[in-house]
């Protein structure tokens, strides 16, 4: 199956998404440590109160919350929060971008976990975790090996998304290689997002239109291109 790794060139914003709204806290990733500013809310969304809440929830001193959106009065709201790479990951992360090699998305994230929470009344809950997998409430949602993950991941780039007034992600594994550099996990961002069919976060796979190459890169200007074939893929279990 070809896959669809092209980004959307914008990101969603709250004049086209009605029913919710979305806000997202970015920073370049290169010269700040950890690519985020930690404990930032998303204005008008997530607040100082929130904040303190999923510290205590979570047991994080450090995260930061990089994207929310208002589900509606009865519904809540979704968050996504990121973790801190260590000092030693990120500066392989630098190294092998100023090498010419793998570079983070410079308007996306870095960081060592990412988690999509739900935060209902006075409740925390949990809906997706990133880390050495991806997992979601039916378990694994895709076997990294299947994309190309091999070596031991040590973190996680990408950026937060606006699909179906949810949030959604497209993330890419960082990984050491035995020389002891970072380099891509996988051979583009997997797409994450809400499937209002199931009721739950799933990955999203695309395969490439017509005019398309498996990075998503069409012909020159003019070029007219087939939508990708999109489907969500059931959980790899475990």
């Amino acid at each position: 199956m070809k896959r669809n790794h092209s980004r959307s060139p914008n990101l969603p914003s709250p004049a086209l998404l009605p029913s919710a709204v979305l806000a997202c806290a970015l920073a370049a990733w290169i010269g700040v440590e950890g690519g985020v500013k930690y404990g930032d809310a998303v204005p008008g969304v997530v607040n100082g109160a929130d904040l303190a809440r999923l510290k205590r929830a979570l047991d994080l001193d450090r995260f930061s919350v990089i994207a929310a959106v208002r589900l509606g009065a009865e519904e809540g709201r979704e968050a996504v929060i990121a973790e801190p790479l260590d000092g030693r990951t990120l500066a392989l992360v630098k190294e092998a971008c100023a090498r010419g090699g793998f570079c983070p998305d410079r308007l996306g994230f870095v960081a060592s976990r990412v988690r999509i929470l739900l935060l209902h009344d006075n409740e925390v809950l949990t809906a997706l975790v990133v880390d050495q997998e991806i997992r979601g409430s039916r378990g694994r949602l895709v076997d990294l090996r299947e994309v190309g993950t091999r070596g031991r991941i040590i973190g996680w780039s990408g950026w937060p998304e606006a699909e179906a007034d949810h949030v959604a992600l497209a993330l890419t594994p960082i990984v050491e290689t035995p020389g002891g550099r970072a380099r891509a996990g996988s051979g583009g961002p997997l797409r994450i997002q809400w499937n209002e069919a199931t009721g739950r976060f799933q990955l999203l796979e695309c395969e490439a239109g017509e005019g398309d190459d498996a990075s998503g890169a069409g012909g020159g200007a003019g070029d007219e291109r087939a939508e990708p074939e999109c489907r969500f893929e059931d959980e790899a279990g475990g």
